[in-house]
């Protein structure tokens, strides 16, 4: 054989190799034009629906993929390898798949006549690094959030541990110290001396004694362990004796407490025990921030709410300081004060966190507002039942426990 036959058999070899390869390869000639394609090049550049490969690669390369048309213009008489892998994105798919068309291409001067091209689609390597790059930015966001809140949590339970260790050795030291007293002056004190020494102790230890079950009751909701004795009451008269338990409490200040005595029934199934603590936790904090000699608007409705069922609303209405616009959620989370609110020994921020959880126990909604006239309101929803369901349950007695 030949010289001249052993390098038509490698040409021959060489073009069956190019014929079958896997990526693109495609010759230009001066002025651009296509000396050779394979079919792989013609699958990548051409639409589907084009009949013919050599015909029609050309018109179609400029149709769909103008920038490697530029790419090649501006090669010139530049020689070697001019771009590597540059990636190419397509203004339509061909793939069968739909993912959006990316080429990677490279371009090499052979000579001074021809430009070969290597043509491959990355479209799924391009997605997978999106996929990727959206992922890691995901996961580097919710690292963030879960940093923030995390930080946040911390610095409310340490707010809330300076908080309740103030609540807690306030009531304390009042007991010890008026006991030291009475002790002290036991053989000459007065009657009435010791006696307000003794209500002074008492008033410490019912304060002590709301403190520890607010911490109680937190223990036991975020432990699922919250038990209710539900039965069918009317909501009412039990509101009226939460709203009597407070009216001495507002007196001291001048401030009047407005609320509906008249009415039909509002029947609810419910734990009458957990609503008081409810409505005495409203009324509680809406006669401390409301101002001396103002008034305190309680409301009982009959209305249906966003899912068209009819519900019980409470509305407890004052005139304090009111909410920050972005704090009127915050406010039901666990150890937090609002801000206008917040004393550093006003209280725990487990009142409102309490109430809710209870509340959503019922089926039931709690929402903050803030009135345009001054101070907010807080409206409770309540599903009713028919009053013919059932007899009215015994209203709870004894004095009210309210939740700071």
């Amino acid at each position: 054989m030949s010289i001249d036959d052993d390098i038509a058999t490698e040409y021959e070899a060489l073009l069956q190799f190019v014929y079958l390869a896997p990526v693109g390869v495609v010759q230009f000639g001066n002025g651009g034009d296509i000396d050779m394609a394979n079919p792989m090049c013609a699958q990548l550049l051409m639409p589907v629906s084009r009949d013919g490969m050599l015909t029609n690669l050309l018109d179609a390369m400029d149709d769909v993929a103008p920038e490697l048309r530029r790419m090649i213009d501006a090669a010139g008489d530049a020689s070697g390898a001019i771009c590597r892998d540059h990636r190419v994105a397509l203004p339509r798919s061909g793939r069968p798949d739909g993912i959006p068309q990316v080429l990677a291409v490279s371009l090499i001067r052979l000579d001074a006549d021809r430009l070969m091209g290597i043509v491959s689609d990355v479209s799924e390597a391009v997605r997978q690094e999106t996929l990727y790059r959206e992922n890691q930015a995901w996961l580097n966001e919710s690292l963030r959030l879960a940093k923030e809140a995390a930080e946040a949590a911390n610095e409310a339970k340490t707010e809330f541990l300076s908080n309740i260790s103030h609540e807690l050795r306030t009531p304390m030291h009042a007991i010890s110290s008026f006991a030291k007293l009475g002790l002290g002056r036991i053989s000459d004190a007065s009657r009435e001396k010791l006696q307000r020494y003794f209500e002074n102790i008492n008033g410490s230890a019912s304060r002590l004694n709301h403190l520890l079950n607010d911490l109680l009751d937190l223990a036991k909701i975020e432990a699922g362990q919250m038990r209710y004795r539900k039965t069918t009451l009317d909501l009412r008269p039990l509101l009226m004796t939460c709203v009597a338990e407070f009216e001495a409490m507002a007196s001291d200040r001048d401030i009047s407490i407005e609320a509906p005595a008249d009415g039909g029934p509002a029947m609810v199934a419910a734990d009458g025990l957990r609503l008081q603590q409810v409505f005495a936790n409203l009324l509680s904090n809406a006669v401390r921030y409301s101002p001396d000699g103002s008034v305190v608007k309680v409301t009982m409705t009959r209305e249906r709410n966003a899912s068209g069922a009819d519900c019980i609303v409470v509305a407890v209405a004052d005139r304090g300081p009111g909410i920050p616009p972005d704090e009127l959620e915050l406010v039901f989370d666990k150890f937090v004060q609002s801000s206008k609110t917040k004393t550093g020994g006003g209280g725990t921020g487990l009142g409102l966190a309490i109430a809710r959880e209870i509340l959503t126990a019922h089926g039931g909604t709690v929402r903050a507002s803030n009135r345009p006239e001054g101070g907010a309101e807080f409206r409770i929803e309540l599903p009713t039942i028919d009053a013919s369901v059932g007899d009215t349950a015994t209203q709870p007695s004894g004095r009210l426990v309210p939740t700071h």
